[in-house]
C-alpha cells in the first residue's frame, strides 16, 4: 500500500528530484558576494512587465536597459498610454511607474540594446514572431538569454536558435515556468517512479469563453504615432495596422501566435517532461471557429491528440467558446493502470483505480493528496513560480550551470504546438520523425515548417 504524503517525506523527496527527473534545485549556496547580473529587457508590455518585476525582486539582478517599440511602455509612463488600448485590452495593459534604483537606458531598437556593453543578459518577452531573431542576435552579441515561450513561430526557427547556441557558450532559459513549480517537480517524480502504473493517457484543457464578440471586428487604421507598427511586424509580411492585433491581441492571429502556442505549449511541456518524452510520433487535430464571430485567424475550439513513442496519448483542448472545469481537481491529468493523478500549481490528488472485468486484485493504490503552502515550501523556493524560474536563470548565469528549462527542452515542447497547428490546417493524422524533425506521410505539411521572412529580415 502507498503511504500518505507527509511534510517530512515530501521535503525529503524534493531534495532528490534533481537526480530523479533532471530538475532544478533552488536550495543553492548564497551568491550575495557575486557580481549582480545586469539585465536588459526587450519587450515590456503585459508579460514583459510581469517578468521585469520578478527580476527586480532578485538580489543578484540589476536592471540596466529597457527596449520597446511603444514609447509609453519604454518610458514607463502610464498616463501616456493610448486610452483605446486601455479600453480594449483591460488588465493586459500593464500598470507601470516602477522605481529603478539606478539609471536605466532606453532603446527603441533591440539591436541597440544588444550593442550595450553594460548588458550581461536579456529577457525577451516580445510577440512570438520576434523570438527567434532576437534570441539568435542576443546570443551572437554575447548575451545570456531568458526567452519567453513559445520559442518561435516555426520548427525551423527553433533549429536555428539551437544552432546559434551550440556555436556559443551562452546560457539560454525558456520561460516554461511550471518547471519551476515544486508541485510539478514532485508530480514528475511520481509519474516516472511507476507508482501510477503504465500511463496510457494524459489530458489538459484551457477554457476562455470569448463568446460572442471575441477580439471584435475592426478595420485597418493609422497606428498611434508613438507605436512603431512596421518594427512590430518585423519579419512578417506587411499589413495595415488594426487595434485588435496589437498590443496583446496578436495571440489570436496565426501570423503572430496561436492559443496552442500561448497556453497549449505549457501543458504539452508538462506532459512530455513528466513522461520522459521528447516528441510525438503522430498528431491529429480537429476544430474551427464554431461560435465566436470575430477577426481571429485561429480556431475558437480545438482538440489535439498526440501519440507518444512509449505508448501514451496526450490530449489537449483549446476551448474559447465555453467555460468550466474538466477535472475534479487541477488542470492536468495522468491516467495510469494503478491510479489517476490530477495536478495544479498548488497541489495534486491521486485516486486509485479498480480492477475491470475478468480481473481480481489483491490491493489498490492508496489515495493521496498534497497542498503546497508557505509552511511546507522548501528552502529557496517561492510560491510564485515565475520568480522561481527567474531565480534559476540568474543562478545559471552566475554559475554557468544549465537552467531548469534549457533551449533544447523549450524547442522540444514548442514543436508540439507547431505540429498541432499544422495538423489542424491539413485535417488529417500526421506522422512525425523526431530525429529528422519532418513529417513522413505528408510532404505538403513539411512546407509549414517555416515561412518566408519579409526583407531585409533573415535568419
Amino acid at each position: 500500500m502507498e503511504k500518505q504524503t507527509s511534510r517530512r517525506s515530501f521535503l525529503k523527496d524534493t531534495a532528490t528530484l534533481a537526480t530523479v527527473a533532471g530538475l532544478m534545485n533552488l536550495s543553492i549556496p548564497s551568491l550575495a558576494n557575486t557580481k549582480k547580473v545586469k539585465m536588459g529587457f526587450i519587450g515590456v508590455g503585459n508579460r514583459g512587465t510581469q517578468l521585469l518585476r520578478s527580476f527586480m525582486k532578485q538580489a543578484n539582478c540589476e536592471v540596466v536597459a529597457l527596449c520597446d517599440i511603444y514609447e509609453p511602455y519604454l518610458t514607463r509612463d502610464d498616463s501616456r498610454v493610448n486610452q483605446r488600448f486601455k479600453e480594449e485590452n483591460g488588465a493586459r495593459i500593464p500598470q507601470m511607474g516602477e522605481q529603478f534604483p539606478t539609471q536605466v537606458k532606453r532603446y527603441k531598437n533591440y539591436k541597440d540594446l544588444l550593442a550595450d556593453k553594460n548588458v550581461d543578459a536579456v529577457c525577451i518577452a516580445t510577440p512570438d514572431h520576434w523570438h527567434a531573431l532576437q534570441t539568435i542576435d542576443a546570443i551572437k552579441a554575447g548575451k545570456d538569454v531568458y526567452i519567453e515561450k513559445p520559442l518561435g513561430m516555426t520548427v525551423y526557427e527553433g533549429q536555428k536558435m539551437l544552432e546559434a547556441q551550440r556555436q556559443s557558450d551562452r546560457i539560454v532559459s525558456v520561460g516554461l515556468h511550471r518547471r519551476a513549480s515544486i508541485v510539478h517537480q514532485k508530480a514528475a517524480e511520481i509519474v516516472q517512479s511507476g507508482r501510477l502504473g503504465k500511463i496510457t493517457l494524459t489530458r489538459s484543457y484551457t477554457f476562455n469563453n470569448l463568446f460572442p464578440r471575441g477580439i471584435g471586428k475592426q478595420k485597418p487604421e493609422i497606428p498611434p504615432s508613438d507605436f512603431d507598427w512596421d518594427l512590430w511586424l518585423g519579419p512578417r509580411a506587411y499589413r495595415p495596422y488594426q487595434y485588435n492585433i496589437a498590443p496583446y491581441k496578436f495571440r489570436w492571429w496565426s501570423d503572430y501566435s496561436s492559443q496552442m502556442a500561448n497556453w497549449g505549449v505549457h501543458y504539452a511541456d508538462l506532459m512530455r517532461w513528466m513522461l520522459g518524452e521528447t516528441a510525438p510520433i503522430a498528431v491529429s487535430a480537429m476544430g474551427g471557429n464554431f461560435v465566436v464571430d470575430d477577426d481571429r485567424t485561429i480556431p475558437d475550439t480545438m482538440q489535439i491528440c498526440f501519440e507518444l513513442s512509449k505508448g501514451t496519448l496526450a490530449v489537449l483542448g483549446i476551448y474559447e467558446g465555453s467555460s468550466g472545469k474538466p477535472f475534479p481537481y487541477g488542470e492536468l491529468e495522468f491516467r495510469g493502470t494503478n491510479g489517476t493523478m490530477y495536478v495544479s500549481d498548488r497541489g495534486y490528488r491521486i485516486y486509485h483505480t479498480t480492477e475491470g472485468q475478468f480481473q481480481k486484485w489483491d490491493h489498490y493504490l492508496e489515495d493521496e493528496s498534497f497542498d503546497l503552502t508557505q509552511a511546507n515550501l522548501p528552502k529557496g523556493y517561492s510560491l510564485d513560480i515565475t520568480e522561481n524560474m527567474v531565480s534559476d536563470f540568474l543562478h545559471s548565469v552566475q554559475t554557468r550551470k544549465e537552467p531548469c528549462c534549457p533551449l533544447q527542452e523549450g524547442h522540444y515542447s514548442t514543436v508540439f504546438a507547431h505540429l498541432a497547428n499544422i495538423a489542424l490546417e491539413k485535417k488529417q493524422q500526421l506522422t512525425w520523425d523526431p530525429q529528422k524533425e519532418v513529417f513522413t506521410n505528408h510532404e505538403e505539411a513539411n512546407k509549414h515548417l517555416h515561412y518566408a521572412y519579409r526583407k531585409p529580415y533573415h535568419l
